[in-house]
């Protein structure tokens, strides 16, 4: 049975809906964007995160799967648009793997080679 949070977490994603991606986390978490080396403890700074992301041209998040595993996770997830400065189609593939508690995200670490949508 999955985990109602990541259920949550993969549909926010997919709608780009920052507002409910957010709730999906503890008030206590770690957000560690890899390929950037980013670290995010606050959801002001993880909101701020997202919409920026959110906002790029054509953006999209597809194929996500979140899959549990006792209080750990992992999945898979398809992100693609328009290079910000090139505007060429791309499409990156990318991982995260989770820590849970208490129904809510307390760590996620993001793996992905983001140079495509910056060309």
């Amino acid at each position: 049975m999955k985990s109602e949070v990541l259920k949550r977490a993969e549909e926010a994603l997919e709608a780009l809906d920052v507002d409910n991606l957010i709730a999906a986390y503890a008030d206590d978490f770690l957000f560690e964007d890899t390929s950037l080396g980013e670290r995010i403890t606050s959801k002001t700074a993880l909101k701020e995160y997202f919409e920026r992301l959110f906002t790029l041209p054509g953006v999209r998040f597809s194929d996500v799967k979140f899959f549990p595993c006792g209080e750990k996770a992992w999945g898979t997830w398809t992100w693609s648009g328009k290079s910000i400065k090139a505007g060429k189609d791309y499409s990156i593939q990318g991982a995260s793997l989770f820590v849970l508690g208490d129904d809510k995200i307390i760590e996620e670490k993001i793996f992905y080679d983001p140079r495509s949508a910056y060309e």
